[in-house]
């Protein structure tokens, strides 16, 4: 099955396609323009580079969590494509997406949750060990140095860890330390299942900080 996987959950945003399990193209980008101004030319480069317009099968996008902005755009983008074309559509979790450069061991994908907090859950060979959650993020440094065995924390906090690792905790390579739209697709394939078009939504877990600052401001819980 080949699969265009998009991946906006943070700063940098990446798109690839893959055809059963092979990567054929990957782009990533980290740019100050807005990702609705640099997405679609990415999606334009990998499906130009692999040669798969009229061979594609579905789309996966990465759902959060993550930036609420960016997980909007992939996934307004990846409805758009999926519709447009006629093909399926596989909404990915972005922790999990992020598993997958580690097969065989025991990691802790964060992913920035502001206020020194991330989003976390413990996953080994893909298959989670927790549920999401989200913490502190030195919390999370001491809650993991107390399990047993070893761990790789990787996300786009690490730079924010103040406490010491413990013995049991190293930081993931750097080359692997972001979500990447290559692992959105191939865990896509894995899944094995679709969503329907209409009703996939970002997995946002909390309140963005406009409804916070619309709460702060009015004394009484946001109202969609």
């Amino acid at each position: 099955m080949r699969i265009l996987g998009i991946e906006t959950s943070t700063r940098a945003a990446s798109v690839a396609v893959i055809s059963d399990g092979k990567i054929l193209a990957e782009s990533l980008r980290e740019s100050p323009q807005s990702f609705s101004e640099t997405l679609m030319p990415q999606v334009e480069e990998v499906i130009k580079i692999s040669g798969t317009f009229e061979n594609l099968d579905a789309v996966a996008v990465s759902i959060g969590p993550g930036s609420f902005t960016g997980l909007r755009i992939g996934l307004a983008t990846a409805k758009a494509l999926a519709y447009a074309w006629g093909i399926k559509i596989i909404g990915v979790p972005t922790l999990l997406a992020m598993s997958y450069n580690f097969p065989n061991a025991k990691v802790v994908p964060l992913i920035d949750a502001q206020k020194n907090r991330a989003y976390y859950q413990l996953f080994e060979d893909f298959l989670s060990l927790t549920d999401l959650k989200i913490e502190p993020i030195d919390k999370i440094v001491n809650e993991v140095g107390n399990l047993a065995g070893d761990f790789l924390l990787c996300g786009d906090v690490l730079h924010k860890i103040k406490v010491p690792l413990p013995p049991n905790v190293k930081l993931a390579p750097s080359h692997l330390r972001m979500p990447r739209a290559s692992a959105v697709a191939i865990c896509a394939a894995d899944l094995n299942k679709f969503d329907n078009v209409m009703n996939l939504e970002p997995l946002y877990i909390r309140r963005s900080e406009a409804e916070e600052l619309w709460e702060k401001r009015h004394g009484l819980p946001f109202e969609q």
